[in-house]
Order: structure tokens, then C-alpha cells, then sequence
């Protein structure tokens, strides 16, 4: 859609031509401008009235004005951005078709190149393979044997070396092939040998095992024998100090009933004294109690006197002040020009509580 012609239009009538083709707004910044001013001086003149419903029903009638104008603005936008999605997807959809012709057209143009590519590609990644495999072979790990490293050498060996397939990369296949045959060729005379050579220390570590499995019956013989004696003789020993023991213990045992009857009569005569001591304690204890007694008795005398004592010197304490607070109330009544006998009823009737609201603090 083509957009519309700008055409001078006067302020006046500028709400008019927006009313019937809103989408100018859009498309011409000169009226759109001239639209905002017409719009702001038609707000600017307005008084909003709030106190009557006539003044209220303008405010609301301008505001849907200004709404129902940016709603149809709005519409005119949304139909103008359809049509321009319509030519845009058209355009689209033609772009799609041509790529896709094209892009067909290239790629048949291209496959022969294409096809040498993928098969140059895939026989060098073989011929990258048979020689990888060449330096594979070649490394000897701890594992292997020399029946191992003489059945992947055979292998090795075998493996032909075809010009064709190889090309360019022919000199470094038969230099990777060579290396490899060189490689296990002295791998297999290391192994050997030291395949040998474990052969005669195992022979010698079997030799060394027989003798000492001999050296070991032996001495498993004599230890034998010597633990036998030297039981018989531990049983003599202990048959010996067992009879030495009963001996020892049918003495002590007579020596301790000589101990058993001094301790008795030594008891006994401790019982006696301890008898005699426990008597003499008691007594010792009653007589403490009554010493306890006469002296608790006393002390509650004194206690009472001085708790008599110390009340009464309180309240004479408490009355002296008293007397020094109504006398200090009096004192400061006749400040007042009142006579000492009037100012002593005084002080006396709110010492009784009888004036309201009045009253000395002691």
C-alpha cells in the first residue's frame, strides 16, 4: 500500500482529516505533529468541571475522544503492518524457490568434484590407517612374549603396499613398514633371551627351593625334639615346686592360726577398752547437750532483750521524727502569720487525714 500524499491541511480541520484517514498520523510526521498540537491546545482550552454532571460527563467525553482517536490510530497501524508482512512473506517465498533452484543446480555442477574428493579423502584416511597400524605394531609393551611379537611381525610382513592405493604417501608406508620389521626383529631376540633367562632362574630358584624345603624338615626336626625335652623338664619343674608349694603352704597356714588366735585375744581385749571409751563418751555427750542447752537458752534471752531493745529504740527513732516533720509543718505555717496553737491544730487535723487532699510525708 502506497503511502498517502502529504497535503497541507489547516490546524482547524486537522481532527477531521485524522478522523477519516487515521493513518496519516503514521506516514506523515508534519501532520502528526500538527495533529499532537491541535489535540494539546483543544486539552489546554478545556476547564474540568468536577462539581456538576454536566461538567463531569465533558471530562469523560473528551477523554473517550482522545481514546476512540488513538484506537482507530491504532488499527490504521496494525492494517498497515499487515500489508507490508503480505509483500515481505510474498517476497520471501520467491527468495526460498530461486535459493533452492540454484543451490540444486550448483551441487549437481559440482558432484563429480565432490565424489573424487570423498574417495581421495576416504583412501587417504585407509592408507593414514595401514601405517598407523605399521607403528602400532611396533611398540613392544611388557606383556608381550616372543611368540607375540613374532605372529604381529608376520603380519607386518605380509602386508602389501599397493602403489596405487598409496601414491604420494608410498616412500612413508614402506619406511613406516620397514621400521616396524626392524623394530620386532630385535624386540624377538631381546624376548628371547630373556625369556631364556627367566627359563634358567626359575630352574635355579626351583633348586634353591628343594634345598631349603630340606633345610626346613630338618630344622622343623630338631625344634621338635628340642621342645619335647624341654617340656619333661618344665613337668619336673613344676612337679618339684608344687611340692615345695604344698610344703610352704601347710607352714604358713600354721603360722597363720597363731595370728588368727593373737588377733582374737588382741581383739577382744580392744573391745573391751573401745566398751569403756564408748561409756565415757557418752556420758561426755550429755553432759555437752545440757552445756548446749543452758547456753541456747541464754542466748534466746539475750536475743529477745536486744530484739525488745532495738524496737524500741526504733520507735523512739520514728516518733522523734515525726515530731521533727510536724514541728518543721508548724514552723512553716506560721510563716504565714498564723499563731503557734492554731498551727499546731493544723498540722494535727492533716496528720488525721481530716483537710482533703493534704497530707505529710514521714
Amino acid at each position: 500500500m502506497n503511502a498517502p500524499a502529504k497535503i497541507e491541511i489547516p490546524s482547524t480541520d486537522i481532527a477531521v482529516v485524522v478522523e477519516q484517514t487515521p493513518e496519516i498520523v503514521l506516514t506523515d510526521k508534519a501532520q502528526r505533529e500538527s495533529f499532537y498540537e491541535h489535540i494539546q491546545r483543544e486539552v489546554d482550552a478545556f476547564e474540568p468541571d468536577t462539581s456538576t454532571e454536566k461538567g463531569r460527563k465533558a471530562i469523560k467525553s473528551l477523554a473517550y475522544k482522545i481514546t476512540r482517536t488513538k484506537t482507530a490510530i491504532d488499527d490504521a497501524g496494525k492494517k498497515l503492518n499487515e500489508e507490508a508482512r503480505a509483500r515481505i512473506n510474498a517476497v520471501d517465498a520467491e527468495r526460498r524457490s530461486v535459493k533452492e533452484k540454484l543451490t540444486a543446480l550448483a551441487t549437481a555442477v559440482r558432484q563429480p568434484l565432490t565424489d573424487w574428493e570423498d574417495f581421495e579423502a576416504e583412501r587417504v584416511e585407509t592408507c593414514r590407517a595401514i601405517i598407523a597400524g605399521f607403528k602400532a605394531s611396533s611398540v613392544v609393551t611388557i606383556e608381550d612374549t616372543e611368540a607375540s611379537v613374532r605372529a604381529r611381525g608376520g603380519d607386518v610382513w605380509k602386508t602389501e603396499l599397493n602403489a596405487d592405493l598409496f601414491g604420494e604417501m608410498l616412500p612413508e608406508a614402506e619406511a613406516a613398514k620397514a621400521l616396524a620389521i626392524d623394530t620386532l626383529k630385535a624386540a624377538m631376540a631381546r624376548l628371547a633371551k630373556e625369556e631364556a633367562d627367566r627359563a634358567e632362574l626359575d630352574r635355579l630358584r626351583a633348586e634353591q627351593a628343594e634345598r631349603e624345603e630340606r633345610e626346613r624338615a630338618e630344622r622343623e626336626a630338631r625344634e621338635a625334639e628340642e621342645r619335647r625335652a624341654a617340656e619333661e623338664k618344665a613337668a619336673e619343674e613344676r612337679r618339684i615346686a608344687a611340692e615345695k608349694a604344698e610344703a610352704e603352704r601347710i607352714e604358713r597356714a600354721k603360722q597363720e592360726a597363731a595370728e588368727q588366735a593373737q588377733r582374737e585375744a588382741a581383739a577382744a581385749a580392744q573391745r573391751e577398752i573401745d566398751e569403756a571409751n564408748r561409756r565415757a563418751a557418752e556420758a561426755e555427750r550429755a553432759a555437752q547437750v545440757e552445756r548446749d542447752r543452758i547456753a541456747a537458752e541464754e542466748a534466746e534471752r539475750q536475743a529477745e532483750a536486744k530484739r525488745l531493745a532495738d524496737e524500741q529504740a526504733a520507735r523512739e527513732a520514728d516518733q522523734a521524727h515525726r515530731s521533727a516533720v510536724m514541728k518543721a509543718a508548724k514552723e512553716a505555717i506560721m510563716t504565714c502569720g498564723v499563731d503557734e496553737d492554731t498551727a499546731k491544730k493544723i498540722v494535727l487535723l492533716i496528720r488525721a487525714g481530716e483537710v482533703p487532699n493534704v497530707s505529710l510525708r514521714f
